[in-house]
């Protein structure tokens, strides 16, 4: 028998695919059981497997089981339950997750100390209520086994576990660029049975850490994917363009919160897919190919599916290959040079035509690192090595070339420039297992993080003021950290 004024934690029996199994735990403190006496609570993931950084949706359960009313967390009030997942194994990390400590960490100006309404569950009923849990963190779990518990309000003793298990995310190629204030990011993650997962995320305003991924599309055993994201040149309408290039064919669809729309056919496209696309008008988005042999192909895709646009010639294209564009749908493309490795660069008008008869060198030959913005001036940043350390020029420029001298970085592996619309610059790389920092206007390498296998280095800006690196870490997924 159930002792008066005792919270009873179960599993549900009623839920199918679980066996029922009952705790009874040491009665809760005075005055925090809420009346609750005889409620059974549990919880558990819809899908108890998800990837670092991906959605992972709970159902919490609350059954009277007792012959009188009960007073609980009103299903129409923010959730006044805290989850706990704690790895099984000793010594292993635990996170607390509510959806009032995710309120202060977004909004700190709220008040410290939510009101939880109740709400009168009759005897003998119950309801669900979900929750996403990774959207309550702002990083990825760390893989491996977990235990998941929820207690109500952070009183009393945990309802009983059930089992969790977070997969490191296997970064086969991502497109990762903000837009509108939003860090958009795609990934094709390839899974173990040799298929890839399409995910898809786009971060909350002014905090690149608050947001999860979703699962866009699975696809089946093949060669490498290619991902591109795409980014607002207009007001584009609701959802975000995403598309992926596999094994000969492309494909696109919409992504919107956790909603897949206008998924495409597959269409013919020989070569890897540029990133980011760029949406170029309501509802239309705009993205490009790259073949083996140098053609690029650029394609619409509407509610009416993928269509090829126009082509050009990229002349010894065989290597790293970036492009940026512009509101009136102008197009500029910078590329290696096959051998040589100089840097080429050429525009186009919406429709296709060259701006000039060639492309033009702007390199005499293959540099440390360079990259193009996406959007804004398409002015390419080229680092090279000298005798005093290294060179950052811009190119082209009209009159005077603009330079920042920086430090030697001994054994850099990878390079990123970011550069606002008022002119502040700054450079970061990783070197020797971790990453480093320098603003150009006193250019002095500064270690900011540890990240001993950094791939993928992103500098970026969601306001023009704070600046944020991001970069994937093999066996667990994205890491970031706000650089000033």
């Amino acid at each position: 028998m159930v002792p008066a004024g005792a919270i009873v934690l179960a599993v549900l029996g009623c839920i199918s695919r679980f066996n029922c199994l009952s705790a009874q735990l040491p009665q809760a403190a005075k005055g925090k059981t809420n009346g609750m006496t005889n409620v059974v609570i549990a919880t558990f993931a819809d899908k108890p497997t998800a990837l670092s950084g991906q959605s992972l949706t709970v159902r919490t359960v609350l059954d009277n089981r007792g012959a009188e009313p009960a007073q609980v967390p009103s299903r129409e009030s923010p959730s006044a339950f805290t989850y706990f997942l704690r790895s099984q194994t000793a010594g292993g990390p635990e996170y607390g997750l509510s959806q009032a400590i995710t309120d202060r960490r977004r909004s700190p100006e709220r008040p410290s100390t939510p009101v939880f309404e109740t709400e009168t569950l009759p005897p003998g009923a119950k309801f669900e209520r979900e929750e996403d849990i990774a959207d309550f963190s702002d990083e990825g779990f760390t893989p491996g086994k977990y235990w998941l518990t929820v207690r109500i309000e952070n009183n009393g003793p945990d309802s009983p576990r059930s089992a969790v298990s977070v997969l490191p995310l296997q970064v086969e190629s991502l497109s990762s660029v903000v837009s509108a204030k939003t860090l958009s990011t795609v990934v094709a993650h390839r899974r173990l049975d040799g298929q890839s997962v399409i995910l898809h995320r786009d971060s909350l305003v002014n905090d690149p850490r608050e947001g999860v991924f979703f699962s866009r599309q699975i696809l089946p055993k093949g060669g490498p994917v290619s991902v591109a994201t795409s980014i607002d040149l207009v007001p584009a309408g609701s959802g975000r363009w995403l598309a992926w290039a596999q094994d000969g064919t492309l494909t696109a669809c919409v992504g919107w919160g956790s909603d897949l729309g206008n998924l495409t056919a597959p269409v013919p496209a020989q070569g890897p897919l540029l990133s980011p696309g760029f949406q170029i008008g309501g509802g239309t988005g705009l993205f490009g190919v790259v073949s083996p042999t140098g053609r690029l192909t650029t394609y619409l895709a509407t509610a009416s599916g993928l269509k090829p646009h126009w082509s050009a010639d990229l002349p010894e294209a065989r290597g790293k290959v970036e492009w940026n564009a512009q509101p009136d749908g102008s197009i500029t493309v910078a590329w290696e040079e096959a051998g040589s490795g100089r840097i080429l660069r050429q525009s186009f008008s919406a429709d296709g035509h060259p701006a000039n008869a060639a492309s033009a060198p702007l390199t005499p030959d293959r540099p440390v690192a360079w990259g193009l913005p996406v959007t804004g001036p398409p002015v390419v940043w080229v680092i090279r090595s000298n005798r005093d350390g290294l060179s950052l020029t811009l190119l082209p420029r009209s009159g005077e070339q603009s330079v920042a001298h920086l430090p030697a970085l001994e054994k850099a592996t990878s390079w990123n420039f970011y550069q606002t619309a008022q002119g502040a610059s700054a450079a970061a790389a990783v070197s020797n297992g971790k990453i480093y920092f320098t603003p150009l206007t006193s250019p002095v390498w500064k270690e900011v993080s540890n990240a001993p296998r950094a791939l993928g280095l992103h500098v970026f800006s969601l306001n023009g003021r704070s600046l944020w690196a991001e970069w994937i870490e093999p066996g667990f997924g994205f890491r970031r950290v706000n650089l000033r």
